[in-house]
């Protein structure tokens, strides 16, 4: 019999615990509900100029880490004022490849006359009545093609290559250091 005591016991323990949690929520319930209009607090909150420049400052800082470089050449060496040998070589190749050349003009005594016209770095034969960068070659003299664009008649002679500029002609050696021409 006494166990039924106990086991009402228990069960009265538990019903008036959960009163008591009950009127405990209850009250904290309504205390959070009434929320101040003026909290001593609010000298320390964020205006919203100060949060949009923050905002703006997290958004950079984002932006900052996605960006992929596309620069290839060292960004060190970018800027105009100084150059390496090895920018002016490759400034030098790159103006002679971007030429139309005429090269030599073969002239056999038996045969078709031809005529080397070099342009973006390839050499190619060409003979009278082919289709070239600037036309269609019209005639292969000694020293010079005729040539015709938008039914103009005009003439390219042979070129010789442009001097390197000074500061490459006498370096030869591809040396391990820079060498700056200043």
């Amino acid at each position: 019999m006494e166990e039924k005591y106990l086991k009402d016991l228990v069960i009265a323990l538990i019903v008036i615990l959960l009163i008591v949690l009950g009127v405990k929520c209850n009250s904290l319930y309504r205390d959070i509900r009434v929320v101040p209009v003026e909290s001593k607090y609010e000298k320390l909150a964020l205006s919203d100029k100060l949060f949009n420049q923050i905002q703006n400052i997290e958004q950079s800082i984002q932006d900052r880490k996605e960006f992929v470089f596309t620069v290839t050449k060292d960004p060190l060496e970018q800027n105009l004022i100084v150059k390496t040998i090895q920018d002016l070589e490759k400034q030098w190749r790159q103006e002679v490849e971007n030429m139309v050349r005429l090269e030599s003009t073969i002239m056999p005594e038996v045969g078709k006359k031809r005529a080397a016209i070099s342009h973006k770095g390839k050499t190619k034969l060409y003979s009278i009545g082919d289709d070239f960068i600037y036309g269609i070659i019209k005639d292969i003299r000694q020293g010079e093609i005729v040539y015709s664009y938008k039914g103009r008649e005009n003439i390219l002679t042979l070129q010789k290559l442009p001097d390197k500029p000074e500061e490459i002609q006498n370096d030869n050696e591809l040396s391990t250091e820079r060498k700056y021409n200043w």
